[in-house]
């Protein structure tokens, strides 16, 4: 699985609850504006799917405004639970 952190400039309650309800029990929510997900695919995919840019549909209205990154490492200090949690979600089996 790969591990995207979705950053906001300012809070956005629409886009934090696609988020939420899109990915239940695969994200990670540090704060108002910062999310962890852990899915498949690639950032481009994940942007569509949460409504913030679809580049086949660039005409649909946007559900908030993000910048979506793939980790490929980590590190730095953070709660053990954001530990915990990335690391389960690295050492998960793809879904499907």
């Amino acid at each position: 699985m790969t591990i995207f952190a979705v950053l906001m400039p300012t809070p956005q309650p629409a886009l934090a609850e696609v988020i939420k309800s899109s990915f239940a029990g695969n994200h990670l929510q540090l704060n108002d504006t910062q999310y962890l997900i852990s899915t498949g695919g690639t950032a481009i995919e994940l942007s569509a799917k949460l409504g913030i840019y679809d580049a086949a549909h660039p005409e649909k209205p946007y559900t908030g405004l993000a910048v979506i990154l793939a980790s490929s490492a980590y590190f730095g200090r953070a709660p053990a639970t954001v530990w915990d949690w990335m690391k389960a979600k690295l050492e998960a089996p793809p879904l499907g």
